[in-house]
Order: structure tokens, then sequence, then C-alpha cells
């Protein structure tokens, strides 16, 4: 499934306008009803729900000023998962990723639903504290990136319901990019997919 554009994205720097991540895809745009018809979803939606955990286990920011919270705390969070076989261009990272199906509640948009991988999603069970955080700081050790490298996913995809893979692009290893804004970013990034 293909993912928002620069949703899933690091060290880049937009000198007008906006560049913060959304963290997270809606797999549907048509109103009233937004069904799933975001190509490739279905896929995602199965390995979710075989990789489910319980919403008291997880946290996530969600709302306006992204105050944190457990998962079942907030009405639109429907589905949390957690995948421990995770792989970024067919490297395995060795670190689990956490995913939230959210439907949201929002006047514009009421109903859509969409896909949620914040880096600030935590989960915590039986002594077990995992966080999306850690896992990109494993991956970028794993990928031979440091903290100003500039990359990021533009796909995932399910295989055998357990494994999650992502299609990365690194734009430069060793340092940021800067871009006039969030056009001129996307035309570049648009460019270097496959």
């Amino acid at each position: 499934m293909k993912l928002n554009l620069s949703t899933l994205a690091f060290g880049s720097i937009i000198e007008k306008g906006g560049g913060t991540p959304s963290w997270g895809t809606e797999l549907g745009q048509s109103k009233p009803d937004y069904k799933f018809t975001m190509e490739g979803c279905e896929e995602i939606l199965i390995g979710m729900l075989y990789n489910s955990v319980n919403l008291h286990h997880v946290s996530l920011p969600l709302g306006k000023g992204g105050h944190m919270d457990i998962a079942s705390n907030f009405e639109e969070c429907h589905l949390a998962s957690v995948f421990r076989k995770v792989y970024i261009n067919d490297i395995l990272i060795g670190y689990p990723f956490m995913m939230v199906l959210i439907k949201e509640l929002s006047a514009s948009h009421t109903g859509r639903h969409s896909i949620k991988y914040s880096d600030k999603i935590s989960y915590s069970f039986s002594g077990e504290r995992l966080s999306n955080q850690e896992f990109f700081r494993v991956a970028r050790k794993k990928l031979g990136l440091n903290w100003e490298s500039c990359w990021f996913i533009y796909e995932m995809n399910v295989l055998n319901q357990d494994e999650l893979h992502f299609k990365a692009v690194i734009v430069n290893k060793e340092y940021s990019e800067s871009y006039r804004d969030s056009t001129e970013r996307k035309e570049h990034w648009s460019s270097l997919i496959d």
C-alpha cells in the first residue's frame, strides 16, 4: 500500500510552510461512506488484525496539540497492532513496530479511516515496553543512517499476515535536505521512487 508521501519521513527541512509529518495514511476518500478504497489496504488490515493487541496497552497522540493518552480512551481508536517481524528494503530491523486504525470524528471527515504510525506510539504490557521512537532509532542504525540523514518510507505491505515490509528511499545518507516548500520536496521525492 502506498503511503501519503512525507508522512513517514526524516531529515528534511521545509523553508516555507509546514513540513511536519501527519504520521498517517487514509484508507479511502469517498464521502460520505469512506469505504476502504486504497489499493493494498486489505492485506494491511488483515495483518493488523492478526497482530492486534489490547487498546489498553497502547498510548498515542491524537487531536490538536497531540495529547498523549491510552488508545482505549480515544473513541476514534478501533484497532492497535504490534508487528514483530519488520523489514525496511528487505533488511530485518529486529525491533517491533506499532500501528493504530482510527475512525475520524472531525466534522469535515467524520467516518474516514486512517492508519496512524506516529513515532510517539508506545506499547506496554507484562513488563515489555516498546515505542516507535526506538524502532526508528534501531532502523537508522541497521540502515547505516545517522540522526541527520534524509530518508522516507513510501510504501508498506504485509506478507504472511505477520511480516511488515517497508519500502524506503535514502535521499542523503549523511545530511538533512532543505526544500523551498512541500511541493518542491514532493516533486523531488516522487522522482526518486522506482
